[in-house]
């Protein structure tokens, strides 16, 4: 691709951004490196705030940790109804829950000097009340321009080591959940 190829592409994106940003959206700066490499410090994000439920699995969220009024930003892995595997057993998302776990793991976190991931897997699942925003687009800095890059394909394993993470376990009428299926 060419300078003079990228100019007409990036001012037809200007454009549109220009237009949905009269619409609503809201921008946010990135302060922490929970969602690297997807999305970095200093990135600066487009968020559609009019979101009233959990989106698609894999969508990077805005939200409110719970416990506190900090804004987090991490990723849908888990919706309202979804078995996920956990600390040894099933846990069910409630009618309105989500489960949420930032890109980076742990082992990159704590090598950036960061810490461990601050996420589900610290308070659990993440109430619709809670939630703000999905991002959809970086509009900053210029080189990284553009959507949002996918998950990490092993994002939902991250939860339990476990090859089927989102497999149901039998129910037993009158009990609870049952060990998973084989």
């Amino acid at each position: 691709m060419t300078p003079r190829s990228v100019a007409p592409a990036l001012r037809a994106m200007l454009a549109r951004l220009r237009r949905a940003t009269r619409g609503g959206l809201w921008r946010v700066s990135v302060a922490d490196r929970s969602m690297a490499p997807a999305i970095l410090p200093g990135d600066w994000l487009l968020v559609d705030p009019t979101v009233t439920r959990w989106p698609r699995r894999g969508a990077a969220v805005v939200f409110r940790e719970p416990g506190s009024e900090v804004l987090a930003i991490k990723r849908v892995v888990a919706r309202p109804g979804d078995w996920l595997r956990f600390a040894g057993g099933w846990l069910r998302m409630g009618p309105d829950e989500a489960w949420l776990l930032g890109d980076a793991t742990d082992d990159d976190l704590r090598a950036a000097g960061s810490g461990g991931s601050i996420d589900s897997r610290r308070y659990g699942p993440v109430s619709e009340e809670r939630l703000v925003a999905r991002a959809w687009l970086r509009y900053a800095p210029l080189r990284r321009i553009g959507r949002l890059p996918a998950p990490p394909v092993d994002l939902h394993l991250r939860s339990a080591a476990s090859p089927s993470p989102f497999a149901p376990p039998e129910i037993t009428p009158g009990e609870g959940a049952a060990p998973p299926r084989p």
